[in-house]
């Protein structure tokens, strides 16, 4: 979990998330609802925002995701086990995953698609708070004194 890391990271969530949102509005295009297949490639509608598909994923989705990892980075430090390098990344694929539904729900040209964005913006950031509470109990845990009193005897 260098820095380098950290940006690469940040990078492939934002592609993938670009991704996944142009491809949730093809998919919702109107060869869905017009025909027995999508709209081919290049008639793709023309009247997506561009601007905002290439700036809503890397800054109000993707920046999460850099929060966490950089949080994650600075209190751990230099303390990485394997358990937790296995609850980061689970819990930046839950989020992840969690994220990629809502684009897709949100693609959808009904009325309610503005709420399903929502949820990347306020409920995926509670997998990652608990993905790294549990970090972070993890690590203070670690450094909790030790216990006074008598120690059992191993032969009892």
């Amino acid at each position: 979990m260098t820095r380098g890391g950290t940006l690469l990271r940040y990078a492939v969530v934002s592609v993938l998330l670009i991704a996944a949102q142009l491809v949730s509005l093809w998919f919702h295009s109107a060869g869905v609802y017009q025909g027995k297949a999508n709209v081919p490639l290049r008639e793709f509608p023309g009247d997506v925002d561009v601007f905002f598909v290439l700036t809503f994923a890397p800054t109000i989705v993707g920046l999460k995701y850099l929060v966490y990892d950089v949080a994650v980075r600075a209190f751990t430090k230099d303390y990485r086990t394997p358990a937790l390098l296995l609850c980061f990344v689970a819990g930046y694929a839950a989020a992840l995953a969690f994220d990629v539904a809502c684009l897709f729900a949100a693609s959808k040209p009904v009325a309610d698609a503005g709420f399903a964005i929502l949820g990347t913006i306020m409920q995926s950031p509670l997998i990652l708070l608990a993905a790294g509470g549990i970090i972070a109990a993890a690590v203070l845990l670690k450094d909790r004194p030790p216990q006074a009193g008598a120690t059992p005897s191993p032969g009892l």
